[in-house]
């Protein structure tokens, strides 16, 4: 009798110690449900989907280099993109994606094309929909809740993307909002592979969603602060994509 009290005990003891940790993993909502929850914070599909192009204005600063600059940024469905920084001193630094052809330009290291598994990131970071938070299932081959954590002093779900393409990213959203308030990729540049890990924060009212207007970015050992002031919807031009002069040089015929 002794022997199948102290066994019972014993199995008790276990059960109390696994439900509780067994209750806490049913408790993670599906990454649908954390991807869904996060459109419908920021104004939902239908008022995303309606937009076209996006333009934004702002400044980017490295505290640990001094430096400060104007920034520019403009995108459009379904994956164009030019950025333009204007640093003192140093002069305009571009870079862009018009749907077929990665590039950079800038004075210190000249005109170049992206090629290789540079261009095809740089496709795949300039999804228009994706900027937004919007993630399409048929891109991808999976979509994980990791877990429930702390990122950015908030409680966060971490999700896991792995796209068809390979790529991995892992992107947080607020418990208490719902929001994407981080991301976590690797991209790759002609230094090789680097590690980016971007906070977003400051969220304000544009039109009909709702926007980060800050970005806190490390990468390669560096800071880099984005604060965006301006926001237009609709209004970029195919001419925001067009390649510098110097960079048509070095597109093959």
């Amino acid at each position: 009798m002794k022997q199948i009290t102290r066994a019972f005990v014993a199995a008790f003891a276990v059960s109390t110690i696994t439900l509780p940790a067994l209750a806490g993993a049913q408790a993670l909502p599906s990454a649908k449900e954390v991807l869904d929850r996060h459109v419908a914070a920021i104004g939902g599909l239908d008022a995303i989907t309606a937009i076209t192009s996006l333009q934004q204005s702002g400044t980017m600063e490295m505290a640990a280099m001094g430096l400060s600059a104007e920034l520019s940024l403009a995108a459009a469905k379904p994956n164009k993109m030019a950025m333009t920084m204007s640093i003192p001193g140093i002069g305009e630094m571009q870079q862009g994606f018009n749907g077929e052809i990665g590039w950079d330009n800038n004075p210190m290291s000249g005109p170049r094309l992206a090629e290789g598994e540079e261009l095809l990131n740089r496709k795949e970071s300039s999804s228009f929909l994706e900027s937004f938070g919007v993630f399409d299932p048929d891109r991808f081959t999976s979509m994980e809740v990791v877990e429930k954590t702390t990122y950015a002093g908030e409680d966060a779900y971490k999700v896991k993307l792995v796209r068809k393409v390979g790529r991995e990213s892992t992107e947080f959203f607020s418990v208490a909002t719902g929001l994407r308030i981080g991301s976590q990729t690797t991209a790759v540049s002609p230094m090789g592979e680097m590690e980016i890990n971007a906070v977003l924060s400051d969220y304000k009212q544009f039109g009909n969603v709702k926007l980060p207007t800050r970005m806190s970015q490390s990468q390669a050992g560096q800071d880099i602060v984005m604060t965006f002031s301006n926001v237009k919807f609709n209004e970029v031009t195919d001419a925001a994509f067009a390649l510098p002069e110097a960079v048509k040089a070095l597109v093959k015929p």
